[in-house]
């Protein structure tokens, strides 16, 4: 049983989807909780799989929540369906619009079968491929042109599906093979995408694609560090709108970086990674050129200090079984020396950690949350530092069990909301809900 009071926020066959996983989560400004997850269709199993990022919000702090809204659905059928994984959320408190981030991958593809590449041309247009793998490019519009701008026969619809002369020939974002009258197909590789959402997360907009933005050609897969990206409030980039992300390199190896956006997310860019020019072991390390498992850095979650300061916990898999933290100077374009807390321990798991707001009394409070066992996704813990992040001294376990990704929030009440993943019956993996439980400042250093 959980030591603090939860209910399941996401559970299986809510919504006509067999499994949930992957929370994120913010308070909005006027005080609603907006809860982000995968609606994983048929199956808890990552990408490739029938994948659709879906929310439930909440009005009164996490005490009733709203029905699931889906967000974003990719045509495909399960395990055979694309994908849109692993949701990051953020609001630009100067403009109220709220960002959701994550990725997209067509049916067949996941983080190990991405194929290097953009998926785009200089233009923006989407490429498209045939079974001989030439190549068409997808105009606004709908209308499809060849290699050499001339106009084909073929249309695409904003679902995704083909039509030559009319007729249906398939749907681009398919997995190949899947569809005999198959003519089309996106690129196999991974997209990083953005929706947004001027109401309060009532609704949201169509996906916007930030590839041509922030990846290279030599990336393979890319994804949200999934929980809650930050904007800058101090130094010379406060306003900065800013996510962590990761990805593969061509030969599969993976880093991570942060996004930006200095215009309120109408462009992005993408800062460098810590890997980029970082020592370990004797070796001088690029994200482009890693080439072993221990040099990985992935999933990984940011915070601002007063000084201006970000400081950006790090899933790693050094074997030391601790999160990494590194600091930039600059709003996350560089970073400096890349640590370990040996304080939080970590079975290789995603982590969250948030800043708590000023309560004037000189003490920089950040919290932490993660799996606080050196093996297995166990003993769910939440931690408080009163030094922006230097020591550990108050923890509390508030899942003795099964304890996976999880997303904190400051509740308008000044409570702290967390969501997280919880297994209830180990006979199978897809009997795992997602839950909701919140906690304050005194219980947590009683």
């Amino acid at each position: 049983m959980p030591n603090i009071e939860t209910q399941a926020l996401f559970y299986p066959n809510l919504a006509q989807s067999r499994a949930y996983r992957i929370p994120s989560m913010i308070t909005t400004n006027k005080g609603t909780v907006i809860a982000g997850i995968d609606a994983r269709i048929v199956d808890q199993t990552d990408n490739p799989n029938q994948i659709d990022a879906s929310i439930r919000r909440s009005e009164d702090d996490g005490r009733t929540w709203g029905p699931v809204q889906k967000l974003v659905s990719f045509a495909g059928e399960g395990l055979d369906g694309a994908a849109a994984i692993d949701t990051a959320l953020l609001q630009d408190s100067h403009t109220g619009t709220i960002f959701m981030l994550y990725s997209h991958t067509p049916g067949g593809i996941g983080l190990r079968a991405s194929e290097p590449g953009i998926g785009f041309d200089a233009q923006g247009r989407r490429a498209l491929y045939d079974e001989e793998g030439n190549v068409y490019f997808l105009e606004q519009n709908g209308e499809v042109v060849d290699s050499q701008g001339q106009a084909t026969d073929y249309k695409v619809d904003t679902e995704g599906y083909v039509f030559k002369c009319g007729e249906p020939r398939g749907n681009m974002y398919y997995k190949k093979g899947i569809d005999p009258r198959e003519s089309l197909l996106e690129a196999r590789t991974s997209f990083l995408q953005i929706i947004q959402s001027d109401d309060d997360g009532l609704t949201w907009s169509k996906p916007k694609e930030l590839n041509g933005m922030v990846k290279e050609e030599w990336m393979r897969f890319i994804g949200s560090g999934p929980g809650c990206g930050i904007q800058l409030k101090h130094g010379n980039h406060a306003g900065r709108l800013l996510f962590p992300i990761y990805f593969s390199n061509e030969a599969g190896h993976l880093s991570c970086a942060c996004i930006y956006s200095d215009d309120h997310g109408v462009t992005w860019q993408r800062g460098a990674s810590p890997n980029d020019g970082r020592e370990l072991d004797g070796e001088a390390l690029s994200a482009k050129t890693i080439s072993e498992g221990k040099q990985y850095l992935t999933e990984s979650q940011v915070i601002e200090l007063p000084t201006g300061e970000l400081k950006y916990f790090l899933r790693n898999h050094y074997g030391l079984q601790r999160t990494a933290v590194t600091v930039s100077g600059d709003g996350g374009e560089t970073w400096g020396e890349v640590t370990f807390d040996h304080a939080l321990i970590d079975p290789i798991c995603q982590s969250s950690v948030i800043l708590y707001p000023d309560l004037g009394d000189g003490k920089v409070r950040v919290l932490f949350s993660n799996p606080a066992d050196e093996k297995t996704r166990v003993k769910g813990t939440v931690r408080l530092s009163e030094d922006g992040g230097e020591t550990w001294p108050y923890s509390k376990v508030i899942e003795d069990g099964y304890y996976g990704y999880s997303c904190l929030t400051v509740l308008k009440s000044g409570e702290i909301g967390v969501l997280y993943e919880r297994v209830y019956d180990y006979s199978d993996w897809n009997n795992m809900d997602i839950q909701f439980g919140t906690f304050t400042l005194d219980w947590l250093k009683s």
